[in-house]
């Protein structure tokens, strides 16, 4: 049999834009004014010593240098006695931009897509020489990405911790707001939206500005946010490497990740809206079961180590190379992210980085 070998060659802003001289290219900045530019006029910068490409565009209602389209190429090559193929595989293009009152919010915009929105938030004691985790988190259905940070603290515990955190705004219509994870939830799946492009895009353009541990990207959700972290382990699994659920189910029915995710559930026994024995108003499944479906299609140990008390029931499955899959069901708790969740949330992901 012949031998196959996979080169894998990441070409970051291959891009056709107008030359400008090279002085000024190093004097612009993302967010910076372009009044007296050419609309559209591309040019070269760097960001904490990365190179990066600028557009002139406008942004609430004046001229300001954004980031141009990022396309990264991936190639897979098959190589043979007589023959050499080479196969491009999908690129993401976007552009994204910083509100002008709020420097912590960005505007990002995915070929092909409306234009979404994430919050970003970058501890005090970050270096650029020093890699970091990235910690995505995702709202329930009809909230935003604001509320999660105040119903978890996630800044206050990046800035403990050294960690960044992105969290993201679900697409919203008619007033609602949701994430497409597979079987639910509406009206995101009504509007097929592509979330998980959209994450690929954020982690993306956040990996451009900032120095990222490549083994400890986490997608942590609550109740809807939480099915989209699970669909993002089943889905974008070459870059999340562990991810954690509260009060979410598992509604990816094709779930099969190339590389094995870590993941910690939290649910609460008493949940109505998504019931820990399954169905409720989103006719989710059995918890349970679907835990341990994913911890299959982790290929992790079929049988769990149990622990019992009084006021909570924990399942362990061990997975290969360290990973594992945990379930906690709180026999006390409702559908609510309660205190204690966070610090166990990431206890948990510092705990299982890709090896």
């Amino acid at each position: 049999m012949t031998a196959v070998k996979k080169v894998f060659i990441a070409l970051s802003a291959i891009l056709v834009w107008t030359a400008i001289p090279a002085a000024s290219a190093n004097a612009v900045s993302i967010g910076q004014s372009c009044a007296k530019t050419t609309l559209g006029t591309r040019v070269s910068s760097r960001i904490n010593k990365k190179p990066i490409i600028v557009v002139c565009r406008i942004r609430a209602g004046r001229k300001q240098w954004i980031r141009a389209a990022v396309q990264t190429l991936v190639t897979t090559t098959t190589s043979t006695s007589t023959t050499s193929t080479t196969v491009p595989e999908p690129t993401i293009n976007f552009t994204e931009s910083v509100n002008e009152f709020k420097p912590n919010l960005r505007y990002i915009d995915v070929e092909g897509m409306q234009q979404r929105s994430y919050f970003l938030h970058i501890p005090a004691s970050y270096q650029p020489d020093q890699a970091v985790p990235l910690l995505l988190a995702f709202h329930s259905r009809t909230t935003d990405g604001g509320e999660i940070l105040r119903t978890s603290q996630f800044v206050a515990w990046a800035a403990a911790m050294n960690f960044i955190v992105a969290s993201v705004n679900a697409s919203n219509s008619a007033g609602i707001s949701s994430w497409n994870a597979g079987e639910c939830c509406a009206p995101a799946t009504d509007t097929n939206e592509d979330d998980v492009l959209l994450t690929s895009a954020i982690i993306q353009a956040v990996e451009t500005n900032y120095s990222i541990d490549s083994s400890r990207v986490w997608a942590v959700g609550h109740s809807n946010g939480g099915m989209m972290a699970y669909r993002l382990a089943c889905d974008l699994s070459d870059k999340i490497t562990a991810i954690a659920v509260v009060a979410g189910s598992l509604v990816d029915t094709s779930c099969s990740p190339t590389k094995q995710v870590s993941l910690l559930h939290i649910h609460g026994d008493l949940d109505p809206t998504v019931p820990i024995q399954g169905g409720g108003k989103l006719d989710t499944p059995n918890i349970y079961y679907s835990v341990l479906d994913y911890a299959k299609a982790n290929s992790c140990n079929t049988s769990s180590s149990v622990n019992f008390t009084s006021e909570e029931q924990q399942f362990l499955w061990n997975c290969p190379s360290g990973n594992q899959v945990q379930l906690v069901n709180y026999l006390n708790e409702s559908h609510a992210w309660i205190d204690g969740f966070s610090k166990d949330i990431l206890r948990f992901l510092f705990a299982h980085p890709r090896k």
